[in-house]
């Protein structure tokens, strides 16, 4: 699935660098043209960030705010698909740990079909959302140079997605492949053999693969 189908079947967004520091209330900057962008000039890197900056909070509250997103529990995602297949040409740009590990050593484009299964999420809970939406209000009235600065015209992570990842490859590639995973750490979850081809599945290590953005000047509670 190219990153556009994916976009307007699910409504998320593919990450383009996954790792673990990303967290729901996370910043983004969508381009009109690219992918989303993780840093951008003025652009926190996450509400609370922006919130202590603009001095509306203290630095207590700003600790406790970001305890409470990262509190929030992976759930078993409600999506239509199983699995959610990618194309080899896509997964190669985005940048995940385990995908990036496996690349250094083989070929990813021997890979026959890749996809996400066993999908879970992480959701930004109304309790969250309501704080934030709070924040926001007595933003817009204590700094609204800030807010429409720097934070209004941008989007914010509210959902996280997680899933297995499960490679299906030539059989005939098998040592290979093996061979180069006996060198890496990686949590390998099962392998199934079938006639001509095999399927191994990876744990996502609590790394997520897609977000669901929401914009900031259209966020409530």
């Amino acid at each position: 699935m190219e990153i556009k189908k994916f976009r307007n079947k699910y409504n998320l967004e593919l990450i383009p660098a996954s790792h673990e520091n990303i967290i729901l209330g996370n910043l983004v900057w969508d381009p009109i043209i690219g992918k989303p962008k993780f840093d951008h000039p003025g652009m926190s890197e996450n509400i609370y960030n922006a919130f202590l900056d603009a001095g509306i909070i203290s630095k207590q509250n700003w600790l406790q705010g970001i305890k409470e997103l990262h509190k929030e529990k992976i759930k078993t995602a409600h999506l239509a698909d199983r699995v959610i297949q990618l194309e080899t040409n896509v997964i190669s740009t985005l940048e995940h740990p385990l995908i990036g590990e496996l690349e250094i050593d083989f070929e990813i484009e021997k890979v026959s079909k890749f996809h996400f299964g066993n999908l879970q999420v992480r959701t930004m809970s109304n309790i969250n959302r309501i704080r934030i939406d709070n924040y926001l209000e007595i933003l817009k009235e204590d700094n609204w140079k800030a807010y429409d600065g720097k934070i209004r015209r941008v989007y914010m992570i509210t959902e996280l997605y997680y899933g297995s990842i499960q490679l299906i490859l030539d059989k005939r590639l098998k040592n290979d492949l093996e061979a180069k995973l006996k060198m890496k750490d990686l949590n390998l979850l099962q392998t199934i053999e079938f006639d001509s081809s095999i399927e191994y599945t990876f744990d996502h290590n609590k790394v997520p693969f897609a977000m669901r953005l929401e914009k900031i000047k259209a966020f409530n509670a």
